[in-house]
């Protein structure tokens, strides 16, 4: 890091991983709901207007809180969430078709298979595997 003194200390980042996504939502309930059944989320933090939801085996954090919508247009790409395998992104693929969640099945991204999602509110979900071996 380089301080206006125009000396250089040496410091490493204090990042240690990922914290959370808060995402603004029309119906936290419906957006909770939709959470819950296509990642198998589970609420840990639930206030008047906004639910945190957690996924325990990949400490991964999403927030939901409500907000106008404009599903036109998002300052969000995407968010990616890993998954170990093919196999496993396929399966998963079935289940959320067999409960009736829609999306056009698995694609190949830079030699790696994506399922692509949409949640209640027009954030684009993905779903990504390593690269076949």
């Amino acid at each position: 890091m380089t301080f206006r003194s125009g000396k250089t200390v040496p410091m490493e980042s204090p990042v240690t991983g990922f914290s959370h996504v808060q995402l603004r939502c029309a119906d936290v309930a419906a957006s909770r709901r939709w959470y819950e059944l296509v990642l198998g989320m589970e609420a840990f933090v639930e206030l008047p207007d906004t639910v945190a939801l957690r996924h325990a085996p990949s400490r991964l954090v999403l927030v939901l809180s409500p907000g106008a919508v404009d599903q036109t247009v998002s300052p969000l790409d995407h968010l990616a969430f890993a998954v170990p395998d093919g196999e496993a992104l396929s399966a998963w693929a079935d289940h959320l078709a067999w409960s009736g969640i829609t999306h056009e099945g698995i694609v190949f991204e830079i030699g790696k298979p994506s399922l692509q999602l949409v949640d209640p509110d027009g954030n684009s979900i993905e779903l990504v595997a390593p690269a076949p071996k």
